[in-house]
């Protein structure tokens, strides 16, 4: 037995264990795999959840002889990655036990299961479609799935062709049921929800009740495309689901694929990588700040936020070509090398930006109605945020210090020297200060990498010249995004193509807990507490 096993003898013991697996987690991103029976894993689960683990994702996998739910349990405070396998050998009607009620932030990853897989979680409270229409006929996710012939046509244009108006309306039967109370939709075309979200609102007169998030409106499968193209065809899309930081989910993916073929960047591209990341990662969070303030009400941080971030943007852009929908990693290294000029350029931003810090803190802070409007509001708890999930700045406003760049460093990151900003109000204004005081850290991590760049070429010797394929396996690569935790799990076969990509995304957790934090506040507060969640449509919708 090693000394891992004696360690975490507990998982499995008096449990019914198809097999287990000792992983090297530097290889492929897990410590340890076990296959055990369905009528085992809510046991299992609650063996998680009372030693502090985290559902950190669900991936249903589609083999020609089974279905596989492959459950993801971690720690915060030192990682250790379990991935626990499910198989269910039925391929026509599914059935694996629900989690839903031991981890809350199950409830949408079993729901998207159900969606594109037909996968039945039994004694789930709401087994409903989640990304798709209720209409919907269809599991896109299905390897059986033909989108270019059959029926599988015809249920995809009668999709298109839905009416939205039909979805809006409330059931006859909720229509009975409540009288005094009511429901009323916010979304899916309101300003602040800065994308295309609905939230379906149970109301006692001001008073929210509960709260209904309807996602899926921007819905691309970008899982399913995954499926289709080949490893380096697939790059584009990471820029297209969080728009607003894509180089993190360029370096996500990326490193996922180098991960799985043991393939090293050149160290300037490492150097490159970072610096870029964390400009692009200021500029996300400006953007919030700048947003956030004016849904509530406050018009002159936007200004300062835009000016800041432009010149964030010219950077970049020198850097890439782009202003936005980034896709300048590559496998092996970077696109281009630095320009003439970014240097000074950036030297001359980060003093400006670290004044522009101290006008911010005294603009806002000392603005009485922003303080009223965020403090003691929208409170999630470290239970409520293990339980759903919950990572990034959200998490960290609850006091926890978890950011994969130094619970799971990766890149150059170990060189750099920065901290991990905490703060314990676990309330909307806790998430203002942690985003703010990130910001500063970002700043410090980008000066240090850009100064220490070495020289030398932008593309490591083994950069592939075309797409590579990937040896057969499971791998897993996480990075820490502007909004959090984002991972990619991936199942390779030894084609061109990945079998199957899983992407955990972090706004989709972290949007789930919403209904958590409203629950008992006004009307008034929806805007001030979704807001502080800093949520990107398309990386939920993807």
């Amino acid at each position: 037995m090693t000394q891992t096993q004696n360690d975490t003898h507990w998982i499995t013991e008096g449990l019914t264990v198809e097999s287990a697996l000792e992983h090297v987690y530097a290889k492929n991103g897990f410590h340890q795999e076990f296959v055990i029976s369905k009528d085992s894993l809510r046991e299992l689960a609650q063996r998680f959840r009372s030693r502090e683990y985290f559902l950190e994702c669900l991936s249903v996998v589609d083999y020609p002889d089974h279905f596989e739910c492959c459950y993801q349990f971690n720690r915060w405070d030192k990682i250790h990655r379990v991935l626990v396998k499910v198989r269910n050998p039925d391929k026509t009607h599914p059935h694996f036990p629900t989690l839903s009620d031991i981890y809350e932030g199950a409830n949408w990853y079993e729901r998207e299961g159900y969606d594109f897989f037909g996968v039945i979680f039994d004694n789930h409270p709401h087994l409903t479609r989640l990304l798709l229409p209720e209409t919907a006929k269809i599991h896109p996710m299905r390897k059986d799935f033909k989108g270019d012939s059959g029926t599988d046509v015809e249920d995809v244009l009668a999709l298109i062709e839905y009416e939205d108006h039909q979805y809006e309306k409330v059931s006859q039967e909720l229509k009975n049921k409540y009288q005094k109370d009511y429901f009323i939709n916010m979304g899916p075309q309101h300003p602040s929800t800065h994308g295309v979200l609905r939230l379906l609102l149970h109301l006692d007169g001001e008073r929210v009740l509960e709260t209904y998030p309807v996602i899926g409106y921007s819905h691309r499968d970008h899982e399913r495309m995954a499926e289709y193209k080949n490893y380096l065809q697939f790059t584009p899309n990471m820029g297209r689901m969080d728009y607003v930081g894509a180089m993190s989910f360029n370096f996500g993916y990326i490193g996922l694929i180098e991960k799985a073929l043991g393939m090293a960047p050149s160290p300037r591209a490492e150097y490159i990588r970072v610096f870029s990341t964390e400009l692009n990662r200021i500029a996300s969070h400006l953007l919030w700040l700048g947003t956030y303030l004016l849904d509530l009400g406050a018009m002159t941080p936007f200004f300062y936020c835009f000016d800041d971030r432009e010149n964030i943007l010219d950077m970049l852009e020198m850097l890439t070509g782009e202003r936005l929908t980034y896709n300048f990693f590559r496998f092996g290294g970077v696109a281009y090398d630095v320009p003439e000029g970014l240097g000074d350029q950036l030297k001359a931003f980060i003093p400006k930006m670290r004044g522009r810090l101290k006008d911010y803190k005294i603009l806002i802070e000392k603005n009485i109605i922003f303080m009223k409007r965020t403090k003691e509001i929208g409170v999630l708890t470290k239970d409520q945020a293990l339980s759903y999930g919950v990572t990034g700045p959200m998490l960290r406003a609850c006091g926890i210090a978890y950011d994969i760049r130094k619970a799971e460093p990766y890149s150059i990151y170990p060189e750099m020297n920065f901290e991990i900003p905490t703060f314990p109000g676990c309330d909307t204004f806790a998430r203002y200060q942690v985003r703010l005081a990130e910001i500063e850290q970002s700043l410090r991590i980008a000066e240090q990498a850009f100064a220490k760049m070495p020289e030398g070429p932008i593309k490591g010797e083994k950069a592939p010249k075309v797409s590579p394929k990937v040896p057969a396996g499971e791998f897993y690569f996480a990075v820490e995004s502007a909004r959090g935790h984002y991972g990619e799990y991936l199942v390779a076969n030894g084609s061109a193509n990945p079998y199957r990509l899983k992407q955990r995304t972090p706004s989709y957790a972290n949007l789930s807990s919403l209904s958590s934090m409203l629950s008992g506040h006004l009307v008034a507060d929806v805007v001030a507490v979704l807001g502080s969640t800093d949520v990107v449509m398309p990386e939920i919708d993807r």
